[in-house]
């Protein structure tokens, strides 16, 4: 028996992250010479928007005459966004006939998306480029209504040119401020490059019409230049301001890259420091107005994909059928891991994959799981619980507090799946240890309780009661907050961020008849299991015969 808080665990999280927190510099900083960081307000900016985002360039959000479109601008309904960033290479799922087009599901997601009171369907289609491609091309978008007595009936069509890439998928999010939400349409490009084109679409005039596209896809303009000494100049146009970066830590790196001589002067070759296209795509409500506004993240590049300068955080608003930079941000990251990169991805045994998607905040480090390679509604349904939670933490960030977040995958196997969200809320010298569990039953995307894994209940706490009461700590079924399943253990969360760990040999009898159907196959696992498995799919196959 073990017996630990999870706020040792957190502990060495934070520590860990608190090395590599991004601290995107506030407006008003002043630049200077070697400084890691600057940034400078976009609302005194006299453009107000970059090369790459001109204003009055899409059509406005507000109605037409007839359109029977209602833009309150308080409207309550929202839905809830996520996160937007690379993924792993998609498999096929499952094949949906339209009588309009043949084609892949490739993403899902659910909400009034027109305001006209009755929810829709948004299915992005598409399919391999290839033969046993994971690249999709040849996207397109159908909208029908949840509860309509004709389900198959199309209430909205749209295909964008040229759209496709690794592992797409759509969510929603109000960013255009007329009260319901928006399409927001990824698709990364995949290779080192790490960028993400976005897509972002409104129903005005009754069609769905492109609001971000492939010119919003360009981001904030920036002019990099070497000088001598190991220093490079980053100019920005749009906010008037320069910044010089210290690369004298990396002579050797940068003599390696064709850059330098030996005694720090400039080589004629020409190389330049630039800014990539968008490469994560956040919409969050940052001023609270109710609105969620698009956030940016560009990766500034030395000299290759693996010679990160930083990264460049942009707000943008939407006003008058454009988008305007409202704030702007850069971090330095000399060598250090690229914001795009993924972190660790976990494959399922039912073949869904769980990868990490990131915010890019003022302060701290959010980092929250993903579900994907799952039908549709499944993974919509799931994902969405997640990503309440996750908004909500970022929901109690204001001036003077810092947010971690990040999470462990427990257990993955084809019919449940285990996860734990750790972080720390801190503010000045308080800080807050944060625990949510989160158990899904993989074939209905809803959250296993406790009751409904272990039986019978009783037998189960009687249990359990004994194993706690031997170690000073009886827990009755009242005590618990939470728990997980990692196939060794059965965790227990109670009181004040603690947990006592059940060991998997005295739990296992108790999850053989679990809500889910899950055969759980352990170092510990009984033999009854797998025979049992065994002869029923030995029954299975002569039947189909």
């Amino acid at each position: 028996m073990k017996r630990y808080t999870a706020k040792q665990m957190v502990l060495g999280l934070v520590l860990a992250g608190s090395l590599c927190l991004p601290s995107w510099a506030a407006a008003g900083a002043e630049p200077a010479a070697d400084l890691r960081t600057f940034a400078q307000s976009g609302e005194k900016t006299a453009e107000k928007a970059s090369a790459g985002m001109k204003a009055g360039k899409k059509p406005g959000s507000q109605p037409q005459a007839g359109t029977g479109r209602k833009v309150p601008a308080s409207a309550g309904k929202k839905i809830e966004s996520q996160a937007l960033l690379q993924t792993a290479p998609l498999r096929k799922t499952r094949e949906v006939d339209f009588t309009i087009q043949h084609g892949q599901l490739i993403s899902e997601a659910i909400g009034d998306i027109d305001g006209d009171g009755r929810e829709e369907v948004v299915d992005l289609m598409g399919n391999p480029v290839v033969e046993k491609s994971s690249f999709m091309g040849d996207m397109y978008l159908i909208v029908r209504e949840l509860e309509a007595k004709d389900p198959a009936k199309v209430k909205y069509y749209f295909r964008p040119q040229n759209l496709g890439g690794y592992n797409a998928y759509l969510t929603l999010a109000d960013v255009t401020g007329d009260g319901y939400p928006d399409v927001i349409i990824a698709t990364p490009s995949g290779g080192s490059g790490g960028l993400v084109s976005f897509l972002i679409l409104d129903v005005i005039d009754g069609k769905l019409q492109e609001v971000f596209g492939q010119e919003e896809n360009r981001g904030i303009s920036m002019v990099g230049t070497y000088l001598p000494g190991y220093q490079a100049r980053l100019a920005f146009p749009t906010l008037k301001q320069d910044m010089t970066l210290d690369l004298s830590h990396e002579k050797e790196a940068y003599r390696n890259l064709n850059v330098y001589n030996e005694d720090g002067s400039l080589k004629q070759s020409g190389l330049r420091p630039y800014i990539q296209n968008l490469s994560q795509l956040s919409a969050l409500d940052v001023n609270g107005d109710g609105v969620d506004e698009v956030i940016t993240v560009q990766k500034v590049v030395g000299v290759l994909n693996a010679d990160p300068l930083g990264s460049v955080r942009t707000v943008w608003e939407y006003r008058a059928g454009g988008w305007e930079p409202r704030n702007v941000g850069f971090q330095a990251e000399l060598y250090s891991r690229p914001t795009y990169a993924n972190a660790a991805r976990v494959t399922g045994d039912g073949g869904y994959e769980i990868v990490s998607l990131k915010v890019a905040t003022d302060t701290g480090a959010v980092t929250y799981p993903h579900f994907q390679k799952l039908d549709g509604k499944l993974a919509w349904k799931v994902n969405r619980v997640i990503e309440s939670f996750v908004r909500s933490q970022l929901k109690d960030v204001t001036i003077g507090t810092r947010l971690n977040l990040d999470y462990d995958v427990k257990y993955t196997g084809k019919k449940y799946a285990s996860l734990m969200i750790l972080g720390l809320l801190t503010e000045r010298d308080r800080s807050e240890a944060i625990t949510r569990c989160y158990n899904f039953n993989m074939a209905t995307g809803e959250e296993v309780a406790l009751r409904d894994m272990v039986h019978p209940w009783r037998k189960f706490w009687k249990m359990a009661e004994k194993e706690t009461a031997a170690s000073g700590q009886m827990l009755k079924p009242e005590d618990i907050t939470g728990y997980y399943f990692d196939g060794e253990a059965l965790g227990l969360l109670y009181g004040d961020q603690k947990e006592y760990d059940l060991e998997a040999e005295k739990v296992l009898p108790f999850l053989t008849k679990n809500r889910p159907g899950e055969v759980f196959l352990t170092s510990q696992s009984n033999e009854g299991n797998m025979k049992k498995e065994a002869k029923m799919e030995e029954k299975r196959e002569k039947t189909s015969k």
